[in-house]
């Protein structure tokens, strides 16, 4: 019989107050672990407390019992905790991969950087051509460390609520045409077609950073330009409704297939690994594109179609002068 239980046991034996004073504990413990009969833990606990952990259903339990005595040292039932360490066992998951995906990210440009290394002191650096070659190679793979190591750090610091954020009401129509124009050259070297849909002309005014919101706008100008063929389209577009601003970058490049769609903004999550880090890039732009977005009050969009391309949503609320009618912008 059980004695006490109080509300976080019987919403995890998904019982109610009455089934706690009917039923015994073994035909209750039944529906979360059959191993859990009042004889079998009674033996694991004969001479200390044990604690265990066990998985029910999709959830994890951890769970702490020993033998409670009366007065004289006598046995008279058993103490039980139980706790549902499910988010504590997702977050040691995610650490142990975060963990484990930033040596593998570090690890390949450092072999890089030693293997040539190695081959100039051999004697490579003799040859003015091929030392030449291989400092630019290991520059590259410097470079690329470096960005890694910067762009781990704005995560942490976001997520810690470290970043420092200077919000302004500012245009973004402003906005959106400056990050254009600093991809033009890119575009132009794959002899893509960028088609900037809306006014130039037009104002819109978002409250936000606007070194951060560009970085996001960048981000996603260059995955659309990276993953679209050459002579690709890229159409970029600034629409305003129901007092949010979307910015709209559409390309007809190589597309993600629909089962991973929903991972993009995952850290280190690459559809296309090879060519992601041939092209220089750390698996953690949309991660930190999506908190940056978040941070004001906003939401980033992903549709696509593989073989067809990309939609990408950048969704902003608008300044709340704008909402009143005040024009206040930067």
């Amino acid at each position: 019989k059980i004695i006490h239980a109080n509300h976080a046991a019987i919403k995890i034996l998904a019982v109610n107050e009455q089934s706690i004073e009917e039923e015994n504990y073994d035909d209750l413990i039944q529906g979360l672990n059959p191993e859990l009969t009042v004889e079998n833990l009674m033996k694991r606990c004969e001479f200390e407390p044990e604690s265990e952990v066990f998985e029910s259903a999709g959830r994890y339990y951890d769970i702490r019992y020993d033998r409670f005595k009366d007065e004289n040292g006598k046995d008279v039932g058993l103490i039980m905790i139980i706790q549902d360490i499910t988010q504590r066992m997702k977050l040691e998951s995610m650490q142990m991969d975060f963990v484990a995906n930033v040596s593998h990210e570090l690890k390949t440009p450092l072999t890089t950087i030693k293997s040539y290394t190695e081959t100039l002191l051999d004697g490579a650096v003799s040859d003015p051509e091929t030392a030449r070659s291989f400092l630019g190679i290991i520059d590259s793979e410097a470079d690329r460390m470096n960005r890694l190591v910067k762009d781990l750090l704005q995560l942490s610091r976001m997520e810690n609520n470290q970043e420092k954020w200077n919000m302004k009401e500012s245009d973004l129509v402003k906005l959106l045409t400056s990050a254009v124009t600093k991809v033009a050259l890119t575009a132009e070297a794959k002899k893509q077609k960028l088609n900037c849909l809306f006014e130039a002309d037009a104002r819109v005014a978002v409250v936000m950073d606007k070194d951060r919101i560009e970085q996001v706008i960048l981000n996603v100008l260059a995955n659309a330009i990276n993953y679209t063929q050459e002579g690709g389209r890229i159409d970029i577009d600034l629409v305003v409704q129901d007092r949010e601003a979307h910015i709209i970058i559409d390309d007809n490049g190589i597309g993600i297939p629909e089962d991973e769609q929903s991972r993009v903004f995952e850290r280190f999550f690459r559809v296309d690994k090879a060519r992601s880090r041939s092209m220089g890039g750390t698996g953690l732009g949309l991660a930190i594109s999506k908190q940056i977005i978040e941070e004001h009050n906003g939401r980033i969009e992903l549709t696509s179609r593989e073989n067809k391309g990309t939609k990408v949503k950048i969704i902003l609320p608008l300044s709340p002068a704008v909402t009143r009618g005040i024009p206040n912008i930067e």
